[in-house]
């Protein structure tokens, strides 16, 4: 049960959430029509309202909602919900009046109804919550060794129970095995997590005799960088080494998916091509109003393999905007536009680069492309930073959805690459999807640099 649970907390909100838009669809009506409430009613509602509704959970996926960093209940998440239910309740009015075969366009019932779904959304999840703070539906798990990277996560599991882990035990350094195994018996201990400190003189020979008397008992042993990556969807590159990119990043495996993504990448940056041609003409005007200075900007950046390649883009700075050097793009940038301010916040200014992906420059999922300049800087101050040239550089990532404001200094390339490495080690179609949902969210939010 506490297995299927926790593998489950996303198919169980997303059923929570069906239910409960038909609860409040059935209330608001009940209370509507009163005693004339008839079977053909619910009918006429049922099918425009199914439609209606998987539009709301794919609105709710891409908002966030069934992350695990936003199941908890506070002012950010009650902030959300009204955002995400009025939206969803804008997009419905449209769908209706857009579909007159539904027969039905409802006005007053779709806004009682709203106000009933939020009253019962709020309460389903204040459960929910609840619920997954049960320790009965926890993994008690026990931690072994000392570093920053392990505190962190301790942290983390301790303030995120929606993770499903409960923090039972930590120890630094173990000594007495038959201690440690009575420990995890007395406790219940079902997942340890350890910290390989092969570096330190006989660190590894000593946690791996220990381990390996610990196999018997049956429980979860997974070594700290993967159990980093599956609480925070990133790499720890402070404490991996060369080792795990070989066990890792064996780009064979991936051959079928880059195939398959690569006939996507044509066919949807032609039929996007396609879709955002007749509006080039105005946004070309725009600039050429707002500065001086050609339409369209190239730029010379790292591509898979280390491969250079111009890279396209709407102009969003003033005329010769390096003229003082090269730099990174910061917040606030007096160079940019107010035209392009607005173009890299809804992320137009991109639209250029569909040509880069239909010559095989770029994919529409990776790594975010870096200038040449900033690559030798780059690989310099962190380890294993041309890693991320494994694969083609994308329009949007992994990394991107996760860190939309950074990119500007050493430190924030630092956190991109380990959002970059997870991404080429798990990539695949889901993920894929998943970041082109989320890149929607941030373009609404405008939060584009």
């Amino acid at each position: 049960m506490k297995r299927f649970f926790n593998q489950s907390k996303k198919l169980i909100l997303v059923v929570g959430d069906i239910i409960i838009l038909y609860c409040a669809l059935y209330i608001t009506l009940r209370a509507r029509y009163g005693g004339a409430f008839t079977q053909d009613i619910w009918d006429d509602h049922f099918f425009p309202f199914t439609i209606s509704f998987a539009l709301w959970i794919v609105l709710f996926y891409i908002a966030g909602l069934y992350d695990r960093r936003t199941a908890i209940s506070g002012y950010a998440f009650y902030s959300l919900v009204v955002t995400t239910v009025t939206t969803s309740l804008v997009a419905t009015i449209v769908l209706f009046y857009l579909i007159p075969a539904f027969v039905i366009t409802p006005k007053t019932n779709l806004i009682a109804m709203g106000v009933v779904f939020f009253v019962l959304f709020v309460a389903w999840r204040r459960g929910y919550n609840i619920l997954i703070r049960s320790p009965h539906l926890l993994h008690p798990t026990m931690f072994i060794g000392s570093n920053k990277e392990m505190h962190g996560i301790i942290e983390s599991v301790r303030t995120h129970p929606q993770f499903g882990y409960h923090v039972a035990g930590v120890i630094e350094n173990p000594h007495d095995t038959q201690e440690l195994i009575a420990f995890i018996k007395a406790h219940g201990i079902n997942t340890l997590v350890y910290a390989d400190h092969s570096t330190e003189r006989g660190g590894l020979e000593s946690i791996s005799k220990i381990l390996y008397a610990l196999l018997p008992l049956g429980i979860t042993i997974i070594d700290l960088p993967a159990f980093y990556a599956r609480i925070t969807n990133k790499i720890p590159i402070s404490i991996i080494g060369e080792a795990w990119f070989f066990e890792n990043l064996i780009e064979s495996e991936k051959g079928f998916f880059e195939v398959e993504k690569r006939a996507f990448d044509i066919m949807c940056s032609f039929f996007v091509g396609l879709i955002a041609l007749p509006f080039l003409p105005f946004i070309a005007l725009c600039i050429l109003m707002n500065s001086k200075g050609p339409v369209f900007y190239t730029q010379q950046r790292v591509g898979k393999n280390g491969d250079i390649f111009r890279l396209i883009k709407f102009r969003t700075m003033v005329e010769n905007a390096e003229r003082s050097g090269i730099q990174w793009t910061q917040a606030k940038d007096e160079r940019i536009t107010k035209v392009g301010n607005f173009l890299r916040r809804t992320r137009v200014d991109e639209l250029p680069q569909l040509w880069n992906v239909l010559k095989g420059d770029m994919s529409f999922v990776g790594p975010r492309p870096e200038r040449p300049e900033f690559i030798a800087k780059l690989e310099q101050e962190i380890p294993y930073y041309q890693m991320r040239h494994l694969v083609r550089p994308g329009l949007t990532g992994w990394a991107q959805i996760h860190q939309p404001f950074g990119g500007a200094s050493v430190s924030d390339s630092m956190e991109k690459l380990q959002y970059d490495l997870y991404y080429i080690k798990n990539r695949n179609f889901v993920i894929d999807v998943d970041i082109l949902a989320k890149t929607v969210l941030v373009i609404l939010r405008r939060e584009g640099r």
